[in-house]
């Protein structure tokens, strides 16, 4: 990409989401990335803009939150930006302006906003710089999400208020997607439903969702030698939150359980923050939890204890929002060095992954699933070479799912915004 002019960037995240551990990796070290690679292309400057309630200026755990970051992305300015709600949040706009002279009137700025609100104070912003521009980064279908968070799988099963509520936030969507200049989204999926339900007409990059490396294996053999996994052995692990849309005690723990009982050299594992609980769901599932490796983790340490183990689990059901979405745990899996069983139809991956065996789809979430048929598949799957597959899952994940590869993906996409007239 030879491109040379001066800009700078922005990313700006609003609602309180900067507390959030996906944040952190999402937005954070992206932003991290584009400041510390330079080369062609390369922003001049990266800030990262957090807007919010006065009451949340105040406040001590937030500001020992943002120290957090602070140390955690020492490369980019964090600032808070803050108002109060009954007075129209100002002085906002005031202090949104008052940083943007501070990146210099002569040089464009690039306002990277993560959801419709995030856009929308930068879109007010760029009434004042007109030759900024404003990027709509949508990680999910947030309005399809809404419902699913409620126990409505899909906009078809929404009715009276909740489909009123759906229509409102889609046509919220819509109408910031209409005036912002360019789009990123994280699959090839969610970029054709911009496209095809929402009007979206601009450019619209694809830019899944990333970590920053990939992990090192010099805690895999320790591990398995304290859980007691032999070297022959295969451990899967389901990785996250005890979350309906997991399917835990319906789909995840069942499959594992089958796959541990059809092959001896299956052992495994379960790492979550909520491990009382889904020591409840194995209970339930009649599970010897003395075979089972039941771990919780500080955040920090999750990429490590994943390397210790051969394969990752991801059965979600593809509805609308498990189409278009494009996990986290997909890349912290990969970068593990741990392909994926996962459910057919979901994630938004690239038909690459399933042909080159790093992915490994499976069908258990239609009306009447063979169970056998997709546990002995699977089997066969994981016998084909362990220590062969690892290698390739790392060297994919290089070229898609490290920050330091997506970034100029990005930036490409910076370039076709400040040529816009």
């Amino acid at each position: 990409m030879e491109y040379s002019k001066k800009y700078n960037l922005v990313h700006i995240t609003t609602s309180g989401e900067y507390k959030a551990p996906l944040v952190a990796s999402q937005l954070f070290d992206q932003a991290e990335c584009q400041a510390i690679n330079k080369g062609n292309g390369a922003p001049d400057k990266v800030e990262a803009w957090i807007i919010g309630s006065m009451r949340e200026y105040i406040n001590l755990n937030v500001q020992a939150k943002i120290t957090s970051l602070i140390l955690r992305c020492p490369n980019i300015n964090i600032r808070m930006i803050n108002g109060i709600s009954r007075l129209k949040s100002f002085p906002i706009i005031a202090l949104m302006k008052w940083h943007r002279r501070k990146l210099g009137k002569n040089t464009p700025v690039i306002y990277h906003c993560r959801g419709e609100s995030a856009a929308e104070w930068a879109i007010l912003l760029r009434e004042h710089f007109p030759g900024d521009k404003v990027v709509l980064d949508v990680r999910g279908y947030w309005p399809a999400e809404w419902l699913y968070q409620i126990g409505i799988e899909s906009p078809e099963k929404a009715t009276g208020d909740n489909l009123a509520e759906y229509n409102q936030l889609k046509n919220k969507l819509t109408t910031v997607i209409s005036k912002v200049d360019v789009l990123t989204t994280v699959s090839d999926a969610l970029r054709a439903l911009l496209k095809n339900e929402l009007g979206a007409t601009q450019k619209c990059a694809v830019v899944p969702c990333c970590v920053t490396h990939i992990t090192n294996d010099d805690k895999r053999a320790a591990l398995r030698k304290e859980w007691h996994v032999k070297d022959d052995e295969l451990l899967l692990v389901y990785s996250g939150t005890t979350a309906a849309y997991q399917h835990l005690e319906d789909l995840t723990i069942p499959f594992m359980q089958r796959l541990a009982k059809s092959n001896p050299k299956v052992k495994l594992a379960f790492f979550s923050s909520q491990p009382d609980k889904i020591q409840q769901m194995l209970v339930a599932a009649d599970a010897d939890l003395s075979k089972i490796i039941l771990k919780s983790f500080p955040q920090n340490e999750v990429a490590g204890a994943l390397t210790a183990c051969d394969a990752g689990i991801l059965i979600r059901k593809p509805t609308l929002v498990n189409r278009v979405a494009n996990p986290v745990k997909i890349a912290e899996y990969l970068a593990a060095g741990l392909p994926i069983i996962i459910e057919k139809g979901i994630g938004g991956v690239s038909d690459v992954m399933f042909e080159n065996r790093i992915l490994h789809g499976i069908e258990i979430t239609s009306p009447n699933p063979d169970f056998d048929e997709e546990v002995s598949k699977t089997n066969a799957w994981l016998n084909e070479g362990s220590s062969e597959r690892r290698f390739a899952v790392k060297e994919y994940v290089k070229s898609t799912y490290l920050w330091s590869a997506a970034i100029h993906v990005s930036r490409a996409l910076y370039k076709s915004a400040l040529e816009q007239q």
